[in-house]
């Protein structure tokens, strides 16, 4: 993956939230064309998308029914529309799909467009905790159309221990051995919030950084399965190999429970951090309304619902929301947003240079390579 023009660092060293590896057997590239719809067969458009795979899928029968041909471009981490983007991209791509904290960054390389509000009117259905998320709205522009959302919840073995309290428990005696942790670079948020004061855990000073890290490199020490997805992680609960993670992913409750095992999460007392998802049309898109449409549609109940009760995320049309069937709504906080919200943050990723002494991207790096190396 890239951050921009900060160089280059491989998904398989920092690890991603790999969330949407639980998609991927299910997706393709969506070459449809039927006629009627918006366009006729004989106006059919094709779109340029840069995003996660997976997340097309839901809009397969719009995309026929309008005649619509994606030309998808898949991702590993949202870094990699920052870089899809500044060499050459904008003008040639018409919708990004980024974790809405990386919108700000976005904003500011000039990439988005802002959003013509009039043109996407399923807005109105948006649940406000979602909608008022303020890294989608810069200087009173939108620039994001939030799509779906999840937090990352610390999963633990109900039938092996009590429910754990604070990110700091992976460090008891007892669990030493019996720890999944996701191998992933926004473990540093987690860290900063149990060791640091920081008020924002991606703004950290360097003293607060290395803290972290050595924080991290504690818990690694205690862990028997690090992971590199969230199916492994699932996989490490399910045999009995660990019983609490440092990291998670509220579906990696129904993982474990397709491999029999009953497992369970919870937002520890320090807090932690959350993502959601966003269509984002791009500065100059060659197909500027019909980027519009499509995240629009995205907003639409039956795709909502497509996306929460067959792709397993977490969905924020209000409708849609009360519609899905009681095993996909278990799996996320549906009923009690108010509570998530004060214990899940959405923190703009760190700085690409550092700010005083604030450090950047790339210290994050350097530090998660010392905890790779420990």
């Amino acid at each position: 993956m890239r951050y921009g023009r900060c160089g280059l660092v491989r998904a398989r060293l920092f690890g991603t939230m790999d969330r949407r590896g639980f998609l991927v057997a299910s997706s393709s590239a969506l070459l449809l064309g039927a006629a009627g719809g918006m366009r006729s067969a004989k106006a059919a458009t094709t779109v340029t998308l840069v995003g996660w795979e997976g997340y097309d899928k839901p809009l397969e029968a719009y995309l026929k029914a309008n005649s619509i041909t994606l030309d998808p471009t898949y991702i590993g981490d949202s870094n990699q529309i920052i870089s899809k983007l500044t060499s050459g991209g904008v003008g040639r791509v018409d919708l990004v799909t980024p974790n809405v904290t990386y919108v700000p960054l976005l904003v500011k390389l000039n990439t988005l467009a802002a959003v013509d509000e009039s043109k996407v009117p399923n807005l109105k259905n948006v649940h406000p905790f979602f909608l008022g998320n303020p890294s989608i709205r810069i200087d009173g522009k939108l620039y994001a159309v939030p799509y779906v959302w999840g937090g990352v919840p610390m999963m633990y073995d109900p039938g092996a221990i009590a429910e754990p309290q604070s990110w700091s428990d992976v460090l008891k005696p007892e669990y030493k051995g019996k720890v999944s942790m996701l191998d992933n670079l926004n473990n540093i948020q987690l860290a900063a919030r149990v060791v640091t004061d920081a008020k924002v855990p991606t703004r950290l000073t360097h003293q607060q950084l290395k803290d972290a890290v050595d924080f991290l490199i504690k818990v690694k020490g205690q862990t028997r399965v690090l992971a590199t997805s969230y199916g492994d992680m699932a996989d490490a609960l399910a045999r009995g190999e660990a019983v609490i993670t440092f990291n998670g992913w509220e579906v990696v409750v129904k993982k474990a429970a397709d491999k029999g095992k009953k497992v369970a999460y919870t937002y520890p007392k320090e807090g932690t951090f959350g993502w959601m998802d966003c269509y984002c049309v791009v500065r100059d898109a060659p197909n500027n309304d019909v980027a519009h449409a499509l995240a629009n549609e995205a907003l639409s109940e039956p795709v909502q619902l497509k996306a929460g009760e067959g792709e397993l995320l977490g969905i924020l049309n209000t409708d849609a929301i009360k519609k899905l069937p009681a095993a996909a709504r278990a799996l996320y906080p549906y009923d009690d947003l108010e509570g998530f919200s004060k214990k899940v943050g959405f923190f703009p990723v760190a700085p690409l240079k550092a700010e005083g002494d604030i450090a950047s991207f790339d210290d994050w790096k350097k530090e998660y390579l010392r905890f790779k190396n420990a």
